[in-house]
């Protein structure tokens, strides 16, 4: 017998990180680097202005003072984006604005502050240090730094340093492909007639919503009937999936064959859950490469169940290492609405654990209210506000 903790933790060790796959970098929000992401080029690409100024050789400035002011004739203007082609010689100095490209033969720059203009030529009273107000080609970043390590959650503000870096397709781990199955003689969908005797699957769309909610891609198997054989066919088609969801057909009577089905199919079973109200018995395992997960029918049983199993499966196979198994209402920010019920409300504050032909003990249900903090790289906050003046 084992805690839920524990059931927690054999999940995720029997769950593997999926292969990477190259994406759009604005694709990359909210995914998990695969690889190490390497400055390619120095940043910046050459020396620049941080201030608007003068950009000048520091020698001219030699002896400037008050009473004997220094001229240097204006030769040209350096904007950002805009470099001044002519060279800078003794005497000389080219208007330079901030981010601008220093120009051949300056190395220093002074700012408006400290000059003044007199037709054409600006007037300096002191002289600043050499390389005064100037950023060297790569102070930011040396072609072949690493700028992300793997593991990394990808941000908005990564997502800038990444346009930075000109990097427009970035490695991330793939989204895990979830094959989503109904089962049950009484289910409808949306194409059928209503029926007195008969319900809407509910579960196919909370549990296809929160395979999109946790970032992975649905597949919508659909309803499948209580009968052996077609659940042997559509169980085996849903095997092309890195995981398989069931929800139903998992209780011990006459027409719940889901267990069967798996077990014909060669599913090695891991663990077996048995929830208090209102749930049903589910399960894991695997088969072959695919995770399986059979959910109970119960749509209260079913969310819950995801949030506390499966989704911690799919953000590791995703590349996440920070993984809390939080229910639903700790993770999802509220809005001003206001919902009839609350499936957390319809659930027994006790849930049983057991592995696979096991008994089961009763342990508590309550986990940590505290969000799991996103996974950062060592140094991506200090590399983001580095790269931020960059700029300017």
């Amino acid at each position: 017998m084992i805690d839920l903790q524990t059931a927690h933790q054999l999940i995720l060790e029997a769950t593997p990180v999926l292969g990477s796959e190259s994406v759009p970098f604005l694709d990359a929000l909210g995914r998990v680097l695969a690889t190490d992401i390497v400055a390619t080029e120095d940043c910046p690409g050459s020396d620049i202005s941080t201030k608007d100024g003068f950009a000048l050789h520091h020698a001219s400035l030699e002896g400037a003072s008050t009473q004997c002011p220094v001229f240097l004739k204006i030769i040209g203007e350096s904007a950002a984006g805009r470099p001044c082609g002519a060279p800078v010689e003794a005497g000389k100095a080219v208007r330079i604005m901030a981010g601008g490209m220093m120009p051949e033969g300056a190395d220093t720059v002074v700012g408006l502050e400290a000059v003044t203009e007199d037709q054409g030529y600006v007037v300096c009273t002191s002289g600043p240090k050499r390389g005064s107000s100037v950023r060297l080609r790569g102070a930011l970043l040396r072609n072949g730094e690493v700028v992300f390590r793997a593991g990394l959650v990808v941000g908005p503000s990564e997502v800038g340093v990444l346009a930075s870096l000109r990097r427009a397709y970035v490695p991330v781990h793939r989204k895990p492909l979830v094959a989503i199955v109904t089962t049950g003689d009484e289910l409808l969908d949306f194409h059928e007639p209503s029926s007195p005797w008969k319900t809407m699957s509910s579960n196919l769309y909370s549990l296809t919503a929160q395979v999109l909610e946790a970032g992975a891609v649905p597949l919508c198997i659909g309803i499948v009937k209580d009968q052996l054989e077609t659940l042997q066919s559509r169980l085996s088609e849903a095997l092309r999936a890195d995981v398989i969801i069931t929800s139903g057909g998992m209780s011990k009577g006459k027409y719940d064959l889901v267990q069967e089905t798996f077990a014909s199919l060669g599913m090695d079973m891991a663990l077996s859950t048995l929830l208090g109200k209102p749930g049903k018995p589910s399960i894991f395992g695997k088969i072959g490469d695919s995770l399986v997960f059979g959910l109970p029918g119960s749509p209260a049983a079913a969310t819950l169940s995801f949030e506390q199993f499966v989704k911690p499966a799919l953000l590791r196979m995703m590349g996440h290492s920070h993984i809390s198994s939080l229910p639903m209402s700790h993770c999802r920010q509220e809005g001003n609405g206001c919902a009839v019920f609350s499936l957390n409300d319809q659930c027994d504050p006790r849930r049983t654990v057991a592995q696979a032909g096991g008994g089961a003990s009763r342990i508590p249900f309550t986990t940590p209210t505290t969000a799991a903090p996103r996974s950062t790289s060592a140094g991506s906050d200090h590399m983001t506000a580095r790269l931020a003046v960059s700029d300017r």
